[in-house]
């Protein structure tokens, strides 16, 4: 069986106001904002994989990402199975 690694690392950085905003209206009334989540100043992200060939048309992949900072804390798994046919 053979199969294919990958990897990533990274790290991020955000410039100006990390807290996300959005001004919106009815036409009937007052605006009004909303405020997303904030998103890191400074992050580093991980992604680290497989992918596993079954057989000629079938494929597995199984992957992490994950990003870590200042106050913020993110995983993920992931995994896919791909037949062709």
């Amino acid at each position: 069986m053979a199969g294919t690694l990958r990897g990533m690392l990274d790290w991020r950085h955000a410039f100006g106001d990390t807290t996300p905003l959005s001004r919106h209206a009815f036409s009937a009334g007052d605006a009004f904002t909303i405020a997303g989540v904030p998103i890191a100043e400074d992050a580093a992200v991980i992604e680290a994989g497989i992918d596993l060939n079954l057989s000629d048309t079938a494929r597995l992949g199984l992957s992490y990402q994950g990003q870590f900072g200042s106050g913020v804390q993110e995983s993920g798994l992931k995994a896919d199975l791909k037949v062709r046919f």
